[in-house]
């Protein structure tokens, strides 16, 4: 059938703004008037009049009969008329189906083959261009709410099919691709997040379903945790983003034992893999703990492949270059060995450098620098202590673990103690129990213990079920666990208690000395002193008796008993005090209140709760004038009246009279003094060396430079300056 041109023109507009009208109003009305006055003078009422007008009385049974047949001929408006009554949920033929299909062919039929005189007609029945595009609308809607309320992908997608164009077009595409997302996060795989990504391509949800699928596909390839799975998914998903992560995951499983053969094979195995920089470096690390000339050279001899070659001259002289701390306004750096400023002073606190790696607390965190102020492990942790034979214990809110050089985590933080890390085998604590875990971070004793010990020239103490053993780098016991008690195992002669007395060991845990003493100290100045049956004497390194276990035992002897340096020790007799060679023989009578230092000529003693000195024979030299008299260094000798300390020299006479609050022997000549709350150093001359405005004077570690401490930090001087000024 022919179109008008003009209906089809109208068709297409209609079509196109179809949901942007009110058209104008008042042209309808005027029109509409003519019409209605045109139609009632012309024509008769017929099938489809009769139609409307038992739809309008709600008959809907005489209606939907009377629009089926006029539908061949006056299709447009009996459509319309069937779709009104299929579309109302009032009658029982309400179906939205039928409402759509019926929608739908009214306003193809309008638009395609309804004549103009027709739609003249149809204006009588309230049928136009607005109407059949209302009704249209108003059926989407409906069928939109109904996929609304089923809310399933199947729902929706009935709806987008069938009511293409319609308003709620892209909610439901919205709404269902939402669905479908919703149920892919469900079941959580990488198949349904392609098909997905298949069936939605223009989702909005596309970017992260795509991120989703590559991380599933990552997992369920590696899901065995293994070296192989890991090189399967990189062979396969070579375009993954997950690609570099598996290949974190090799240089994990390849160097899982930490050693330098796992990094060296690593980095042959797997030469393009990102991590064999790091494998470089702790290949170094491990090579050079000691950071000499003669470890680098021979670590380029035997790894001239190595990638950082320009690093290493640097890294000689600053391994062998000593750095100061520094303390400016509370904040921590370092000097040099010029005490020129290397590392400015912004850090909370720093440690000395050790293995090259200084640890140091920035904003409440700690962390590594280099002597280049590099951070060489984030500040991430709480405490860390120094690394030794390159590993350091840290911690994180009480709860301990090991990291390498490279910041590379050996053993989990999950500890409440770690041990001497420099050990081969080192101690650890969880929840009360003890253990030792190797180098590695492998578990090698389980945590069976109430408390152990380090490892000291190749033993450690072990206490179990109440008792102490002892066990070697094999992790065999020595001696199974029998003593109430032992020591601390740094040397030969190791103190341990059974059926509550002492005795003494040997590191093959052979008894030197039996369990026969009361009370038994360690060694000191070569000599223990033993107590039995309120009896003691002294004992050699070796467990023999040396002087007699005949002295009457006094409370306290064990403090103030012991040999000093020069082979004395003082003993009590009537209380009295006195002084014994190593051979047990008197040296000074019992004839004193108490004996102090030993000098070269002359004695310490105390009568009269006074102090002064006397010779060899015990003759008076110097008088009891003395709260306190320390031993003669050279000529000279400190002394102590009224709170106030000084310096005399052999005949009794004051050098420097007891004025100062604190003095002690600081270098050759010169004396660390203090007066009025701070220190300096003065010769015996009494020129001033350093003046009174120091808090500490000490010095450094490598007794290169003088420390001093003042109120808003400490600084440096060079040693050989001061005291040639």
């Amino acid at each position: 059938m022919k179109i008008c041109i003009a209906n089809l023109v109208a068709y297409q507009f209609t079509q196109k703004y179809r949901n942007s009208y009110p058209l104008n109003r008042v042209f309808k009305i005027v029109v509409g008037c003519i019409l209605l006055l045109f139609i009632t003078s012309n024509a008769k009422a017929g099938g489809l009049e009769k139609a409307f007008e038992a739809l309008s009385i709600h008959d809907y049974f005489k209606a939907k009969s009377r629009f089926y047949k006029t539908l061949k001929k006056q299709s447009a408006a009996s459509a319309y008329g069937l779709a009104t009554i299929y579309s109302k949920n009032n009658n029982p033929f309400y179906n939205l189906d039928s409402a759509l299909y019926y929608s739908k062919m009214a306003t193809s039929s309008y638009w395609s083959i309804t004549s103009e005189k027709q739609k003249l007609k149809y204006i009588f029945f309230g049928v136009d261009t607005v109407s059949i595009c209302s009704q249209r609308d108003m059926v989407d809607e409906k069928c939109f709410i109904f996929a609304s309320v089923q809310n399933t992908i199947e729902a929706y997608n009935y709806f987008i099919i069938n009511n293409k164009g319609a308003l709620r077009s892209e909610k439901a595409i919205m709404n269902r691709n939402m669905l479908a997302y919703d149920n892919a996060k469900k079941m959580n795989t990488s198949r349904v997040y392609k098909v997905f990504l298949e069936t939605y391509p223009k989702a909005n949800q596309t970017d992260e379903v795509n991120a989703r699928y590559q991380q599933r596909l990552f997992k369920e390839y590696t899901a065995a945790g293994t070296l192989e799975s890991n090189l399967k998914f990189i062979e396969e998903q070579s375009n993954s983003f997950y690609v570099a992560e598996a290949k974190k995951n090799v240089y994990r499983f390849v160097t899982e034992e930490k050693t330098l053969k796992s990094y060296l094979v690593f980095v042959k195995t797997y030469p393009s893999n990102p991590s064999v920089p790091r494998a470089w470096r702790n290949i170094y690390n491990i090579s050079t703990q000691e950071k000499t000339l003669k470890s680098i050279e021979k670590f380029l001899i035997d790894y001239t492949e190595y990638p950082f070659k320009d690093e290493l001259e640097q890294d000689y002289v600053l391994a062998n270059t000593t750095y100061y701390q520094i303390k400016k306004n509370n904040k921590y750096g370092f000097v040099n060995e010029d005490l020129k400023v290397v590392i400015h002073p912004s850090y909370t606190w720093v440690s000395d450098f050790n293995e090259g790696a200084a640890s140091a607390m920035k904003n409440g965190k700690v962390g590594f620098i280099n002597k280049k102020n590099v951070t060489l492990i984030s500040f991430e942790y709480d405490e860390a202590e120094p690394f030794k034979k390159g590993l350091a214990v840290v911690g994180v809110n009480d709860k301990y673990g090991v990291i390498n050089r490279s910041g590379e985590t050996i053993v989990p933080l999950i500890y409440d103690e770690i041990g001497e890390t420099s050990n081969q085998f080192i101690s650890v604590e969880l929840d009360g129990k003890y253990g030792f875990i190797d180098r590695t971070g492998d578990l090698k004793v389980g945590l069976q213990y109430e408390t152990v010990g380090d490892f000291n020239d190749g033993i450690a103490y072990v206490k179990k079920n109440g008792l102490y053993g002892v066990i070697d780098t094999n992790l065999m016991y020595i001696v199974m666990p029998k003593y109430q008690w032992i020591d601390n195992l740094k040397d030969n002669f190791i103190r341990v208690q059974e059926d509550d007395l002492y005795g003494v060991i040997n590191e093959i845990g052979d008894y030197i000395v039996k369990p026969v003493y009361t009370q038994l100290t360690e060694i000191e100045n070569g000599y223990s002193l033993a107590v039995k049956d309120s009896l003691y004497g002294y004992l050699n390194v070796k467990g023999e008796i040396v002087v007699d276990i005949s002295f009457p035992y006094s409370e306290g002897v064990v403090n103030w008993g012991l040999f000093d340096k020069h082979g004395y020790a003082r003993v009590i007799v009537n209380e009295k005090f006195g002084l014994i060679d190593t051979i047990g023989k008197r040296f000074v009578p019992a004839l004193f209140e108490d004996v102090g230092h030993v000098s070269s000529e002359m004695i310490a003693i105390k009568r009269h709760s006074k102090w002064g000195y006397c010779d060899y024979k015990t003759k008076l030299k110097i008088p009891y004038n003395f709260d306190y008299a320390a031993q003669f260094i050279g000529d000279y000798a400190l002394v102590k009246k009224e709170g106030l300390v000084g310096l005399i020299d052999k005949k009794g006479s004051y050098v420097i009279e007891a004025v100062y609050e604190e003095m002690s022997w600081f270098k050759d000549s010169v004396l660390l003094v203090k007066e009025n709350g701070l220190f300096g150093l003065i010769n015996l001359d009494k020129t001033l060396v350093l003046p009174f405005e120091y808090y500490k004077i000490e010095f450094s570690k490598d007794k290169k430079m003088l420390k001093l401490c003042s109120e808003d930090g400490f600084d440096y001087k060079l040693i050989e300056s001061v005291f040639e000024e």
